[in-house]
Formats: structure tokens, C-alpha cells, sequence
């Protein structure tokens, strides 16, 4: 939903960022940039004899990239990068001994760096390690109408079985198996505590996204749904396995996705539904929108102005024309939008009305968004048959808790589905992740993957079945 499609934005904004200096600059240097509300730790090994600097990301795992050439005159530093139409500018303080400065590529991120004697590490410590006292199987599933084949794992308790069997699919943008976001991976963290707790779990990677294939950027929700369908169909072929509990466990975009397949599939053994979306998607990225720009500091004023400008501009992109058609009012609506709001409000957005369309047009015009916007959740919710455990945390700022999990229970209620549990965790943010916060930088620096009371709440709801 929408932080987790801006992580190519991320690699092309940390890829293009350098540091280098004289000789007394040679060494390890560490500084931040902030991206989409999201702080990303970048490392830089500066050699100047060599004239580079190897920048490393840790959260990314990207190591050693080379720099580019730079030009030191004194303590200043300035680096470029015409590909990425991009420029560092630094000057080193001698007083705080670090260097200050600014990565210029279209807008101005603070960029400062300080020695450091190692390089930056994220703890994870719920990162599961081997040998894993369970069996581990790569497999390939093919999705024959679409001609994509996904590739996954397959983890089974050992033993004959039969298992009850989970399967996981991920929220939206670019997810591999593990669904790492920000070096959590929380898909291999519930595969692992599942799979000990003898479950069995089948995760695999969005088409288009490592060993899968296909196009992920020219593919919708719907596309991405006939995927989670084959890879049940195939399940249900696997040894070992309990034909009538196999499920659907759905992250954020992965929680509509389960209900699709449910309202196609009488014999879903059932569906986990983790910050999944019961509102009208619409509505749903309005209020998105709004609670992220409150936690990022925005005026009341400027809040109830988003709010009420954010339902015409969606109206327009949902209209059944071609983008080109719908350019002139879209912009009249966005700048009649900026224009309402405040300096200072207008600044959370872009620095100018221009580069703020630019931003949304790039988006919200892809074959997904325009796919995605349009859905409501409430048909297929209400063709639900089997059991449901819908789980949003409280603190979430991107699928808001109450008003999903009252969307999903009166339509459930529709279907006449009285095998549902809806719980809203208090404390927990869209990652289910304990959070202070709550905002989305907050992210990378929780050291948690995903809660442990959620995970024993999924646990004993498959195993109860």
C-alpha cells in the first residue's frame, strides 16, 4: 500500500549518493538520508589516493559501490552524477569533525557523514538460521493461463502428516518469497515459526520478481490473484497435506488477494487476513494519505484540505479513459489542491505543485494502481465462505484498523460466514511490528520482524480448524 512500491525510488535515490576527500578523509564514513519518510543508512570507504569512495547499503545489501569522479578544494567536497542528474555537496566541520551536506537530485536531502570504524548492521533477531529441523523444498508452480511460472518453498513438518498447509502472499509492490521489506523478512519468519509448530507453509516470489516470471509491472491485483489460485490448485497435490485445511495467510494487498481466491474456491480450507483492506480501496488511500502526512507533521487544516481534495483527484484516474485524456484534469485538480494548503503544509508534499503531479502521475497511472484504486473488497468479502481471522494492528497508518475490520465483518456477516474472528492488536503498525511512532521511518529501526503474540494468534486458529 503504498511505502512498500516506493523501494526502487529508494535504490535509485542511495545509488546515486557519494563521498570522498583528501588524505586525512581516507576511511569509513556513515551518514543518513531520508526517503519517502524512510531514514537509509548509507557507509562510504573513501580512498582518495585512488580517487573513489565504496558506498554500501546495508538494508539494501548493496556493497562497495564505486563513486563516481569528485573534486575536493580544501574541506569541500562535490560530487555529480549526470546519469542520475545528480550532486553531492559537502563541507567538512572541523569542529564536530564531520562533513555537512546536501544530495541534490531534484529535491534537497540532507546528507551528513561522520567516521565510523565499522559498517552499519541491522539487528533481526528473529532471523531464522539452519539447519532447520523441518524439510525445505524449492518448487515451481505455473499459472498456465497467465504463462507465468512462480518459484517458492515449500517448508512440511517432518513425519507422515497429514499437514494443514499455509499459504503466503505478499502486500503490494515488488515481493520476493520472504516479503523483505527494510531487512525484515517477515514471510520467513512466519514460514519458520509455522512450519516448527507443525504447519506446513508454501511462500514464492511475485511473478516478475526473482525466480519468477512474468511482468509485475504491467500486472494488477487480479493477476496477481489468478497466482495465488494456481499455487492453491498445485497445493493441493502435494503429499503430506490435509486437503481440507489449506489456506490463505494475506499481507496488506495479499489480504484482498485471499478473498478473491475464496470466492472461486469453495474448498479454501481458510483465510488469515493481516492488515488486509475491507474498505473501498478509494477510501482506503484517503485515509492513508491523510494519517501518514498527521504523523509527518502536517496542519488540521491542511488534514481535513487533503481529505476533501484526494476523493476528486482519485475520481478522475478511476475514470475509464486513456491517461492522456485525463492529464489536464488531473493537473487542475492537483494544483488546485496545493494551492489550498499552507507553505509550510506544501512543503510535506513537494517543493512545487509541478513536482508534486509529476510524482502522482508516474504512480497512480500504472496499469496496477488504476486496477487497484477501483476495487472495493466488499464482493468477494461477502462470497467468503470459509473460516477467517482478520488481524490489524492499531497503530497501523496505512490500512486503518477500524474501519477495515468493521468493512470485513459486515460483509462477512452477508455471506452468512459466522467462522470469523476479528481481532485489532493494540500497539502493533502495518508490519505488525511493536511500535513507539508509529510513522513509516519507524520501520528499519524496530529491530522486531513481526510480533510473536500475532504468530501464536495464527498458529492456534490453523490448528483449531
Amino acid at each position: 500500500m503504498n511505502v512498500f512500491r516506493l523501494s526502487a525510488f529508494f535504490l535509485l535515490m542511495i545509488i546515486s549518493t557519494l563521498s570522498i576527500a583528501q588524505n586525512k578523509f581516507d576511511g569509513l564514513w556513515t551518514g543518513a538520508i531520508s526517503v519517502g519518510g524512510i531514514e537509509m543508512q548509507l557507509d562510504f570507504e573513501i580512498n582518495e589516493s585512488e580517487k573513489k569512495a565504496l558506498m554500501s547499503v546495508p538494508i539494501q545489501k548493496l556493497e562497495n559501490i564505486e563513486s563516481a569522479t569528485l573534486i575536493i578544494k580544501g574541506d569541500s567536497l562535490t560530487i555529480t552524477y549526470p546519469s542520475f542528474r545528480a550532486k553531492y555537496n559537502a563541507v567538512y566541520n572541523n569542529e564536530s569533525e564531520e562533513f555537512i551536506g546536501e544530495w541534490n537530485q531534484g529535491r534537497i536531502t540532507a546528507l551528513n557523514l561522520k567516521r565510523t570504524e565499522s559498517k552499519s548492521e541491522f539487528n533481526r533477531p528473529q532471523m531464522p538460521e539452519e539447519p532447520y529441523p523441518y524439510d525445505v523444498e524449492e518448487v515451481s508452480v505455473e499459472n498456465v493461463e497467465a504463462g507465468v511460472t512462480l518459484a517458492g518453498t515449500l517448508t512440511t513438518p517432518k513425519g507422515d502428516g497429514p499437514y494443514p498447509l499455509a499459504i503466503l502472499v505478499s502486500g503490494s509492490g515488488k515481493q520476493d518469497r520472504n516479503s523483505e521489506i527494510l531487512g525484515h523478512k517477515s514471510f520467513l519468519v512466519i514460514s519458520d515459526f509455522l512450519t516448527r509448530e507443525g504447519i506446513a507453509v508454501l511462500r514464492y516470489d511475485d511473478r516478475g520478481v526473482e525466480l519468477s516470471t512474468g511482468n509485475h509491472g504491467k500486472s494488477t491485483t487480479a493477476d496477481f490473484a489468478t497466482d495465488a489460485n494456481s499455487v492453491f490448485q498445485y497445493a493441493k497435490t502435494l503429499d503430506k497435506i490435509d486437503k481440507s485445511k489449506i489456506g490463505i495467510i494475506g499481507h496488506s494487498e495479499g489480504g484482498m488477494i485471499a478473498p478473491l481466491v475464496a470466492a472461486q474456491n469453495l474448498d479454501l480450507g481458510y483465510i488469515v487476513s493481516l492488515a488486509g483492506p475491507g474498505v473501498p480501496i478509494s477510501e482506503l488511500m484517503t485515509n492513508q494519505n491523510v494519517m501518514v502526512l498527521e504523523k509527518s507533521g502536517m496542519s488540521l487544516g491542511g488534514l481535513e484540505t487533503t481529505r476533501e481534495n484526494l476523493p476528486l483527484i482519485y475520481s478522475i484516474v478511476n475514470q475509464d479513459e486513456e491517461p492522456q485524456q485525463l492529464f489536464d484534469p488531473l493537473i487542475k485538480a492537483v494544483h488546485g489542491f496545493y494551492d489550498q494548503l499552507s507553505s509550510a503544509d506544501q512543503k510535506l508534499l513537494a517543493p512545487t505543485k509541478d513536482s508534486y503531479y509529476m510524482s502522482l502521475a508516474q504512480s497512480v497511472f500504472t496499469p496496477w494502481f488504476r486496477h487497484f484504486l477501483a476495487s472495493d473488497p466488499a464482493e468477494s468479502w461477502q462470497k467468503t465462505k470459509c473460516p477467517v481471522l482478520a488481524l490489524n494492528g492499531s497503530e497501523d497508518i496505512q490500512v486503518e484498523a477500524k474501519s477495515n475490520t468493521n468493512a470485513i465483518m459486515s460483509n462477512l456477516a452477508i455471506s452468512g460466514n459466522n467462522r470469523a474472528q476479528i481481532k485489532i492488536i493494540d500497539g502493533l503498525n502495518h508490519l505488525f511490528q511493536p511500535c513507539e511512532k508509529c510513522d513509516v521511518s519507524e520501520y528499519v529501526t524496530i529491530e522486531t520482524t513481526f510480533d510473536t503474540t500475532v504468530l501464536d494468534m495464527i498458529r492456534d486458529f490453523i490448528l483449531e480448524l
